[in-house]
Parts: C-alpha cells; structure tokens; sequence
C-alpha cells in the first residue's frame, strides 16, 4: 500500500521546551520539534481519547510506528504565501544558520543561529525548594530555554505569532481518519504546566514535495531525494558537511529508561550532503541512507 502525504501547520499557544545537552545552569532547548517528539504526543492524544479507562498506550505506539511516519516541525511565520518555515543549514567554514523556505536560493539571507535564537527564545528562571526550610535548595538555581509563542522582530519587539510546520505520511484510512480528528497536543518538557502546546492551524493539504525535496510514496518507508538533511540522518560522514549528535529520549515503560535512539552518532539537521542521496524515514523519523 502506498503512502499519503500532508503538509499540516501546528500553532504554537504556549512557551515550548524540547530539551538537549545543557550549558551549565541553563537547560537549552531545540528550535525544532523531532519527529520521535511528535510521535509521543499523537499517540498519547489519540490513546487517552479511545478509552475512559487507562489508555492503551502500547498498541497506539506500534500502530503509528508502523502505519505512520513524520516529518520534523520546523519554525514558521505567516506570510502573504501561507505559513512558511525557518530550516536549518549548514555552511562550510561557517557553520549552522537559517534560512525560510522560499529564499532556498538565497543564502544572503541566511540568519547566524545566534541571531535566529534571538528571534523565538526566552528563559524560565527556577529551583527546587528545600521543605525544611522553605528556600532555594542548594546548588539547583537553573534557568530554562522555551521558544515563546510570538516571533521578535530585528528591534527585539514581539510581532507575529509562531507555528511549527511539518509532513505526515500515512498509509492506514482508519488511522489517518483518527489522526485527522487530533486538532491539540502537548509536545516536550514540563507539559503537566501547560508548556508545548500546539494547535492544528486550518487543515492537513495534499502535499507534493517535502520542504522542496522529491518524495516517493510506493516503498516500505516514505523515500527524500536531497542534498539538504532536515531530520537526524545515518549517512557516510565523508559525504556530508555538517555536526554529529548522539540521539537518547526517555521511555518511562522501561528499567533504563533513558534510551539510546541509535548505537552512532546521526548527522544533525542542517547537515548537506556534497551530492543528492536517498533516504528512507523511519518509524522514528530518522533519515538512513537508502543505497
């Protein structure tokens, strides 16, 4: 059975942590939602909405695992042409900066990553409190980076709303007619207080390419023809310019529950292959090199 494949928009309605490797007190965040990200939020919604009963998180997992696949949410603005999304590159020499989508050809006008967290990112000062005495506990003052809700524009003043723009593919009509009827979720860190919440914007349209690359929707898994890596990828590293990252994220059903997603490191988003390649999206969302 062959994929179906949708561009959907997700506004964002309050601060959003996606958590990485920290810099001392502060606890940094990704710009990006990542497709394993997604995945968790989906199919806790969908599960909690099927059952008045504990929900059946497994079975929804493994059903989206194998029926489903994402793209990575990237951060977008509002335009006279719809709602277009800030994607990650690399450059040699240079390093990571963005650049929207509709100036792809344009690399004057690709913003430093600097300035570019400039634009969506504020921090959330905090700390434990030692209940025998009511203050701050020693040694665990930390701040937290959120991407906020409202875009800053060059001055530092607050404009235009934030949304996250993404692909889904699916292959099921049951779980697609299901997923249609998802319009909220929780995605991150710290949601229990009400961060990472995201709302469908509009309707899923009929997409033909993925952020421009070339899909083929009659495999096993959804195939990219790109040059342009906008998910964590498993490549040849003499073929790419770009960062490495190792990949863990929690699985709270497990004794070790802090789980590698891959043995290796994966090429980071942003990273450029010095030639187009083939790559199959995963039940993860991770880009391998199809050869």
């Amino acid at each position: 059975m062959s994929w179906s494949f949708y561009r959907w928009v997700w506004r964002l309605e309050s601060p959003l942590h996606i958590g990485m490797p920290p810099a001392g007190i502060l606890n940094r965040t990704r710009l990006y939602v990542p497709a394993r990200a997604l995945w968790g939020a989906l199919v806790a919604e969908i599960a909690r909405c099927q059952t008045d009963g504990f929900p059946d998180y497994a079975d929804v997992g493994q059903c989206l695992r194998e029926n489903a696949r994402f793209s990575y949410l990237y951060p977008a603005e509002e335009t006279d042409q719809g709602w277009l999304a800030w994607l990650p590159i690399f450059r040699e020499g240079i390093g990571l900066g963005w650049l929207r989508e509709d100036m792809r050809e344009d690399h004057e006008r690709i913003l430093s990553d600097r300035e570019f967290r400039r634009r969506l990112l504020y921090t959330r000062p905090g700390t434990a409190i030692d209940h025998g005495t009511s203050t701050a506990a020693e040694g665990t003052l930390r701040e937290t980076e959120c991407v906020q809700p409202l875009w800053r524009d060059e001055r530092g003043d607050f404009c235009k709303q934030v949304a996250y723009v993404g692909y889904i593919f699916v292959r099921d009509n049951a779980l697609e007619e299901e997923l249609r009827l998802v319009t909220e979720i929780f995605v991150g860190g710290d949601t229990r207080y009400g961060l990472g919440r995201l709302v469908l914007s509009g309707t899923w349209e009929q997409a033909h390419n993925c952020f421009g690359a070339q899909v083929d929707l009659d495999e096993s898994h959804p195939i990219i023809h790109t040059k342009h890596l906008l998910a964590h990828a498993e490549a040849d590293q003499g073929q790419i310019i770009g960062a490495w990252e190792m990949i863990a994220g929690w699985d709270l059903t497990k004794s070790d529950r802090l789980v590698v997603i891959n043995p290796d490191p994966l090429w980071a988003p942003g990273s450029v292959c010095q030639r187009p390649m083939k790559f199959r999206i995963d039940e993860m969302g991770i880009w391998r090199a199809d050869i």
